[in-house]
């Protein structure tokens, strides 16, 4: 039976005026009746004009709620760029930054969805699956929610960037740059990112003949931890004749130590990073890297926060990945 305006308001109590207000996105509606008047429609299924296109004619408020962040360039970029999918969504974004996500979190969940927001974004690598279900099991079922970190079986909708095809293409690069024996500077065991990174990487080399993974260093994603990787590259009999660095900043320490002790790159040996920050462009030699776009990674993830409005089926567990690409630069 098709859901008409008038079963909307008897779930929620409103008149059928008031829900026609809402659903043509009248600028004169509190946002708690909008709230109401849009979980309902979501819950009993009615189909959203312009399948909810409406939506994106106000302003809605979205808090992204973010750990970690510090001096660096990843942050600038991935903030800068979910700010430009904001503006072009007309969302107004608002950072919230927690500096222990354990102390922390599940509070300001609670203080923020209670009153003044409209959907989260999260990006806090560190979490794990059952911080997440600790955190669903205290939010509405209802309340739109997207995560940007990547972990193996989501509790809420993730957008986030494909790592496992950037290992993959990175090790396909140097292989089609003529390098043979390839190593990799491993990013954090405990986050996912880096797991797929190095699975994606190892993967592409064990199906192919005539290359190998001669060589693995660990790290953490710092500057100083492919500082530390050079030094045991440096003191390897066999050294690889390329590498892979889980991320920018652990290939720039890596190239910054290399050259200090009088290596040429990429004569003696090549090196590929992932993200392609800006940085990457303005070091010596300039860096290959994977590209991340973080525009685009913003576009999906306001887009399908905005669709969690409308749609009446269930997103939780969609996991969707943003294509990555190589970016060719002198390093290689």
């Amino acid at each position: 039976m098709k859901v008409t305006l008038k079963d909307i308001a008897d779930d929620t109590g409103f008149a059928i005026s008031t829900i026609s207000r809402v659903l043509r996105g009248s600028s004169k509606i509190s946002r708690d009746t909008r709230k109401k008047v849009l979980l309902s429609a979501k819950k009993l299924g009615y189909k959203m004009p312009n399948n909810g296109e409406y939506l994106t004619k106000k302003h809605l408020n979205i808090a992204l709620i973010a750990s970690g962040f510090h001096e660096g360039e990843f942050y600038s970029c991935y903030y800068h760029g979910l700010n430009k999918a904001a503006k072009t969504f007309n969302v107004r974004l608002f950072l919230q930054a927690l500096i222990n996500y354990q102390e922390d979190l599940v509070k300001l969940l609670k203080e923020i969805t209670a009153e003044y927001y409209d959907g989260i974004v999260l990006f806090i690598p560190e979490l794990t699956a059952e911080d997440y279900e600790e955190i669903a099991d205290r939010l509405s079922d209802n309340f739109p929610i997207i995560s940007n970190s990547l972990i193996e079986n989501p509790v809420f909708p993730t957008v986030t960037f494909d790592s496992y095809s950037g290992g993959y293409l990175a090790a396909k690069h140097l292989q089609e740059k003529g390098y043979k024996k390839q190593g990799i500077i491993l990013g954090p065991a405990q986050r996912s990112e880096s797991r797929f990174r190095r699975n994606g990487f190892a993967d592409y080399i064990s199906q192919q003949s005539g290359i190998s993974l001669s060589w693995v260093a660990d790290g953490d994603f710092t500057f100083e931890s492919g500082v530390k990787a050079f030094e045991k590259y440096h003191n390897e009999k066999q050294k690889p004749d390329a590498i892979f660095a889980s991320n920018d900043s652990m290939a720039s320490g890596f190239i910054f130590a290399a050259k200090k002790q009088g290596y040429t790159i990429p004569g003696d040996v090549a090196v590929i990073g992932y993200d392609d920050l800006p940085a990457s462009k303005q070091i010596q030699p300039a860096l290959t890297s994977i590209h991340t776009d973080y525009e685009k990674l913003g576009n999906a993830t306001i887009k399908s926060l905005l669709e969690s409005y409308s749609k009446t089926s269930e997103m939780s567990n969609l996991l969707s990945f943003v294509p990555v690409s190589v970016s060719a630069k002198e390093s290689t």
